[in-house]
């Protein structure tokens, strides 16, 4: 299991969210509170891999992108292309694309949110595992920290 996974639950239909593309990010260092606001002028980034949710609405695996460096890779935690064996602490970001998702479910399931972007702290020394939970509807969303 990789140390970050998500999953979706559609709680307008009460199931799962299949195939639902997300993109993840490493954003930056970690942030404390300490810094100036500048500190959360975060710049934009490439997405270091992504995954598309399964039947059960979760993303069990993260598929780098190939534009990757192998430092980059090496440095963000991944011991090969499929493994990714621990933890750079700093902050991350998960963007779920919702939009896809309810256009392929039809014309009724129409949405006011495009992509979903949950943006989290990994803590330094990193906790084992980060599960990123999204709670979804056609017009509202949620999320916590999961376990």
């Amino acid at each position: 299991m990789p140390p970050i996974t998500c999953h979706i639950l559609d709680t307008t239909r009460g199931q799962p969210a299949e195939s639902v593309t997300c993109a993840i990010y490493y954003v930056s260092e970690p942030i404390t509170p300490s810094d100036d606001e500048s500190a959360y002028e975060v710049p934009p980034s490439q997405p270091f891999a992504m995954g598309k949710t399964n039947k059960d609405g979760r993303i069990t695996g993260w598929v780098l992108n190939p534009e990757n460096s192998a430092t980059l890779n090496s440095e963000l935690g991944f011991a090969s292309e499929s493994e990714w064996t621990k933890l750079k602490p700093g902050i991350y970001k998960i963007k779920f694309l919702t939009g896809q998702y309810f256009h392929r479910l039809g014309p009724s399931s129409r949405t006011f949110f495009p992509f979903v972007e949950i943006t989290f702290t990994v803590a330094n020394p990193p906790d084992a595992h980060y599960h990123i939970p999204l709670l979804l509807s056609n017009f509202s969303y949620t999320t916590y920290r999961g376990s």
